[in-house]
C-alpha cells in the first residue's frame, strides 16, 4: 500500500510585514551625507534581521519625517505609515524609540487605536514593549508620560529662552520687517528700505484712513518685501494691504524697540523712525481706533454705527459718497471679495439721514409715552411721582436727542443698545430694556422687566431702487402721551360686559363670572368726557385699570364722577 503523503510542518512562523518610522525634531543636519534618521533606521533594520526566525520582513517603503515635532500627528511620514496600517499592509511599525512615534499620550490613544483596529502592533527596539498585553500598554505609558513631560519642559524653557533674549534686547527672528535685514542673526538698518517706511508714515499723515494710504500706495507701485524662507518658498512682492499697514505703522522694532507680550525692551538694533513721526502717527491711529466705531471722525458723525443690520446678520458701515462739492453720507453693508461667499445676498445701500431721523422719531415716540414704559418696566401698579420723574427723566432725554451735539445722542442710543434689521419691506427696531432705564435713571428694583429688549415702533417702509434703499416715511400720527392700553382695554371689555349682561348671552367655558362682567359694566357709564380723555391719554396719572376695576363706590352722577376721579 502506498504511503499517504505526510503534511508539511505547520510550525513555520506567521509572515509579519515590518515597516520602519523614523523622526527628527529639527532639520539640523539632514543634508549630511549619514544623518539621524539613517542612523535610527540602520538599528531598526538591524533588529529586524535579528528577528527573522519569527517571521519578520522588512518592507522597503520609508516613513521619515525630518524637521516634525512628536507634539502632534501633523506629519506627511506617519500619516501615510498609518494609511498603509488600515490597509492592512503592515503588521509592525518598528521605532528606535518611543518618542520618535510620539510624545502625547492623546495621539499615542489614537495610533493604539489604529493598530488594534488592523490587528497590528509597534516595536521599540531599544525599549521592550509590545501593546498587544494590557502590562505592556501600562508600562508605555509610563513612558509616555514621561516623553510628554519631557517635551513640556522643553517648550518651558525654549520660551524662558525667547523671554529672557528680548529682555536683552535681541531680536529672535520670524519674518524679517520692511527696513532692515538680517547679519549674523541681528537687524542690520537697510536705508532704501527704512526711507520706505518713514515714506509710508507720513503718507499715511496726509491719507484720512488706512485704505486710502493703500490705495495712494498701489498707485505708486509701492510693494511689500520680497523674501524667501529656508523652504525655498517666496513670499512678499504684492501691494500692501490694510492688515499687513496696520502692523507697520504700530510696529515699535522701527523705534529700536523689541516687545514680548505687554513688556517693551530696548533692542540692539537702531531705531529708523524719529520721535516726532512715530508719535504723530500713533496719535492719529488712536483718533481712529476710536472714530471707527462711532464714526466721530467725520464732518457729520454717523449716528448709527454699529446699530445696523441686515436680515442676514451683516453689519452696515458708514460711507460716503461727494459729488459736485456735495457729501452724501450712506450705511452699506461691506464685503471683502477674497473672504466672502459669492453667493450671498448682494451688498445694500441706505441714505444715513432718512434712516437716523426715523430712528431719532422712534426714540422720541417711546420717551413721549412714560406709562408704556412702565409697562415694559414690568411695573403696572404705579404711582403719580413714578411717572413724574419718568417724564421728567424722558424729557431730558429727547431735549438730548434735539440738541445739535451729536457725540451725546450718539452716546445715549449706545446705552440704550440701539438695534436696527433692515428687512425686505421694514426697519426692526428695539433697544435694551435694561439699558433704557439706565438712561432714565430708574432704579428697577425687585420689578421684572417683561422682556430683554423692548420692540420701537419706525413709522417706515423700505423701497428697494437696485442696490440703494430708499425710504418711505408714514403719516406722522398724533403723540398720545399718558396713553394707556390697559386702561383702554378695560373700557372697551366694560361696553362688551354690559351687552352680554342684557342679551343674556350664555357663558362659555373660560368666561368671566357673571359678578365680574357686572363690576366690569357699571364703567361703561362713565362720563362721555372721561371716555375720550382716556382714549387720548389726558386722564391724571393715578388713574389705573386697576384702581378703576377696584373702585366700590363709581358714583352715577357725572359731576361725581370727575370730581372723584380727578377730572374736576
Amino acid at each position: 500500500m502506498a504511503k499517504r503523503p505526510q503534511p508539511k510542518d505547520s510550525g513555520a512562523p506567521k509572515q509579519r510585514r515590518c515597516a520602519i518610522y523614523t523622526r527628527k525634531s529639527t532639520e539640523e543636519g539632514l543634508d549630511q551625507e549619514f544623518n539621524s534618521l539613517d542612523a535610527q533606521r540602520e538599528a531598526c533594520a538591524a533588529y529586524i534581521t535579528s528577528q527573522r526566525h519569527e517571521g519578520w520582513v522588512m518592507l522597503p517603503d520609508h516613513y521619515d519625517d525630518g524637521g516634525f515635532t512628536g507634539g502632534n500627528m501633523d506629519r506627511p511620514g506617519l500619516k501615510q505609515l498609518l494609511a498603509e496600517v488600515k490597509a492592512g499592509r503592515v503588521d509592525v511599525i518598528v521605532v528606535y524609540k518611543v518618542d520618535r512615534l510620539t510624545r502625547a499620550l492623546s495621539d499615542f490613544a489614537k495610533i493604539v487605536d489604529v493598530l488594534d483596529a488592523a490587528g497590528a502592533s509597534f516595536v521599540s527596539i531599544t525599549q521592550a514593549f509590545n501593546t498587544t498585553s494590557s502590562m505592556g500598554r501600562l508600562t508605555l505609558n509610563v513612558l509616555l508620560s514621561f516623553a510628554q513631560f519631557e517635551r513640556e519642559v522643553i517648550s518651558e524653557r525654549v520660551r524662558d529662552k525667547i523671554a529672557a533674549s528680548k529682555r536683552k534686547g535681541m531680536w529672535m527672528g520670524g519674518r524679517v520687517p520692511l527696513g532692515y535685514d538680517v547679519v549674523e542673526r541681528k537687524l542690520v538698518v537697510n536705508e532704501p528700505e527704512a526711507e520706505l517706511v518713514r515714506h509710508i508714515m507720513r503718507s499715511y499723515l496726509r491719507a484720512n484712513s488706512v485704505r486710502e494710504l493703500a490705495f495712494m500706495l498701489a498707485q505708486e507701485k509701492l510693494l511689500s518685501k520680497v523674501q524667501k524662507w529656508s523652504s525655498g518658498k517666496i513670499v512678499g512682492g504684492k501691494p500692501f494691504d490694510r492688515g499687513a499697514l496696520y502692523h507697520l505703522l504700530s510696529n515699535r522694532l522701527y523705534r529700536g524697540e523689541i516687545v514680548h507680550h505687554d513688556n517693551i525692551y530696548p533692542g540692539e538694533h537702531d531705531s529708523i523712525v524719529e520721535d516726532d513721526l512715530w508719535n504723530a502717527v500713533q496719535a492719529k491711529l488712536e483718533v481712529s481706533g476710536v472714530d471707527r466705531k462711532t464714526g466721530k471722525n467725520a464732518d457729520e458723525p454717523s449716528l448709527l454705527a454699529g446699530m445696523l443690520s441686515d436680515a442676514s446678520g451683516r453689519k452696515l458701515t458708514p460711507t460716503h459718497a461727494s459729488k459736485g462739492g456735495r457729501r452724501y453720507r450712506y450705511y452699506v453693508t461691506m464685503q471683502e471679495p477674497l473672504t466672502q461667499d459669492r453667493t450671498e445676498a448682494a451688498p445694500i445701500r441706505i441714505p444715513a439721514g432718512e434712516v437716523e431721523a426715523a430712528a431719532l422719531d422712534a426714540i422720541n415716540a417711546v420717551l413721549s409715552n412714560p406709562v408704556g414704559l412702565m409697562s415694559n418696566f414690568g411695573n403696572t401698579a404705579m404711582r403719580a411721582d413714578d411717572v413724574s420723574t419718568i417724564r421728567a427723566a424722558a424729557t431730558r432725554l429727547q431735549t438730548t436727542l434735539r440738541a445739535n451735539k451729536q457725540s451725546d445722542a450718539i452716546a445715549l442710543l449706545q446705552r440704550c443698545d440701539l438695534q436696527i434689521i433692515i428687512g425686505d419691506s421694514q426697519l426692526d427696531a428695539s433697544v435694551s430694556v435694561a439699558g433704557l432705564a439706565k438712561a432714565l435713571q430708574l432704579q428697577l428694583g425687585a420689578n421684572i422687566p417683561l422682556l430683554d429688549r423692548m420692540p420701537i415702533l419706525m413709522r417706515s417702509t423700505l423701497v428697494r431702487r437696485g442696490r440703494e434703499i430708499r425710504l418711505v416715511i408714514a403719516p406722522q400720527l398724533p403723540v398720545l402721551e399718558n396713553r394707556d392700553t390697559v386702561l383702554i382695554t378695560l373700557i372697551a371689555n366694560a361696553h362688551n360686559a354690559r351687552i352680554r349682561l342684557f342679551d343674556e348671552t350664555p357663558l362659555g367655558e373660560g368666561d368671566y363670572s357673571r359678578r365680574h362682567l357686572a363690576r366690569m359694566a357699571k364703567l361703561s357709564f362713565l362720563a362721555p368726557d372721561i371716555i375720550a380723555a382716556i382714549l387720548e391719554g389726558k386722564q391724571p396719572v393715578h388713574l389705573t385699570a386697576r384702581r378703576l376695576l377696584r373702585m366700590p363706590d363709581l358714583p352715577i352722577r357725572w359731576s361725581e364722577q370727575r370730581q372723584l376721579l380727578g377730572f374736576a
